[in-house]
């Protein structure tokens, strides 16, 4: 039985707080509806709950119907259900699926942390991870990319579990069938527009040519193996050759990274590159491999951008630090966890007041930016010893997260301790910006 599997493999996904609440992501499909069904049981036995996090993304016109379906499906089964709305002023025409996922993800994580629920269940399954395999496959990635999708990922303030991967379509449309459940069919599950849908209509074919699933097994199994293997050998590197310092960036022993063999310095750096940038994308390992081919040539390098870093040699040391951006381009600025996350690097507390200043006033009388070139040059007018203070590259000081007012002159810049006069002070004082990329410099899971 399906059930006694599910429960086997969740309970190998511990450890649980007694009487654990779960949150389970739900779209209204087959493989959910299944997961918060089996989770609902499984919680309910060691006296949990569960709570069903559905988004209403408005990309199609049934959108908002088919987010109430799914609520009544669930209250049916007696499953709690709440429902967000992705509310766009304009739908992106390039990458409409990734910036959905992304909002998904950080509205749950958002959500479970206020609720102080540390796991929330995805129904990725089988089928999915060998389209995973396929796609990466396709894309030439390297052991540690065909490992696929983890059971396990730690993410900023919970843990995203997979307890289906092992298990196929099949399984869970018998079982809903079994147990009269309807479910509702997402239409763009069958475009030929998406490169995983076409994918999916030649696996029948693949599994013909000997591509058979207990193969595929075997070989996700093994890369599983090798990628934990890698992640503990490159965690050690990390931690004797990178320093990650609390304004934003990281200086690297060059000599040591030098060594590295091409695969080891692709991933590396890529991880370096993706935590200072706050992306939630690595760079392309095309382009991070021609770097690595220009620091092992002859070629004189004094600095290079790659993917969202500005990198520079200072004082026999590699640095890496956020790029400095054009003029007229903001960056992002999120409401999670209580806090204020800037560029989805740093996290704005205050000491005293949840609903300070900023929080009411960003975007209307204040703004984040970059400090950079005319910020630094406005405060140097003010205190030119300042600069003696800090002695610090010049690019890192002009990608740090700076106070401004409409008229783009710096009121308060808390790495550099700078206010512009007593009134900002006055404001400022008690709020500090801290490092905490969402992007960890070592997953090891």
């Amino acid at each position: 039985m399906i059930e006694k599997v599910f429960f086997k493999v969740m309970d190998t996904l511990g450890p649980y707080e007694k009487n654990p609440h779960l949150a389970v992501a739900v779209s209204g499909g087959s493989d959910s509806l299944c997961l918060a069904i089996l989770a609902q049981e499984w919680a309910n036995n060691r006296g949990g709950k569960i709570t069903a996090l559905i988004v209403d993304h408005g990309l199609r016109k049934n959108s908002g119907k088919e987010c109430k379906k799914t609520q009544n499906i669930l209250k049916k089964r007696k499953i709690f259900s709440h429902c967000f709305k992705w509310k766009l002023s304009k739908i992106p025409k390039n990458g409409v699926q990734e910036k959905a996922r992304e909002f998904r993800y950080n509205i749950f994580e958002d959500w479970c942390f206020k609720k102080n629920i540390v796991h929330l269940l995805i129904a990725h399954h089988f089928e999915d991870q060998k389209e995973t395999f396929l796609m990466r496959l396709n894309d030439n990635s390297n052991i540690y990319g065909l490992a696929c999708m983890p059971k396990i990922l730690f993410k900023k303030k919970i843990r995203i579990l997979r307890p289906f991967l092992d298990f196929k379509k099949k399984e869970i449309i018998k079982y809903l069938k079994e147990k009269k459940v309807n479910w509702i069919e997402d239409p763009t599950n069958v475009s030929s527009k998406y490169s995983r849908n076409r994918l999916r209509k030649i696996l029948p074919k693949l599994e013909k040519k000997g591509l058979t699933d207990n193969k595929l097994k075997k070989i996700l199994k093994r890369a599983q193996k090798e990628r934990k293997k890698i992640e503990n050998k490159l965690a050690d590197w990390l931690n004797k050759y990178v320093d990650i310092n609390s304004l934003g960036y990281a200086s690297i022993n060059f000599s040591s990274l030098k060594l590295l063999d091409k695969d080891d310095f692709i991933f590396i750096f890529s991880r370096i590159l993706n935590m200072i940038s706050g992306s939630f994308y690595v760079p392309k390992s095309k382009y991070v491999y021609n770097f690595y081919k220009k620091i092992n040539s002859n070629e004189t390098i004094n600095h290079s951008n790659l993917g969202g870093c500005h990198i520079f040699f200072f004082k026999e040391k590699l640095y890496v630090c956020r790029e400095i951006f054009k003029k007229d381009r903001k960056q992002k600025v999120n409401f999670q966890f209580n806090k204020i996350v800037w560029d989805n690097r740093f996290e704005i507390e205050h000491k005293k007041n949840k609903n300070f200043l900023l929080k009411k006033e960003l975007g209307k009388s204040v703004f984040i930016e970059q400090l950079q070139k005319d910020g630094w040059n406005e405060i140097l007018l003010k205190n030119e010893k300042i600069k003696k203070e800090f002695m610090i590259p010049n690019k890192i000081i002009l990608s740090l997260p700076a106070i401004k007012n409409k008229k783009s002159d710096v009121l308060y810049v808390p790495h550099l301790n700078y206010y512009s006069n007593v009134k900002s002070k006055k404001e400022f004082s008690n709020m500090s910006f801290l490092f905490k990329p969402d992007v960890a410099l070592s997953n090891i899971y």
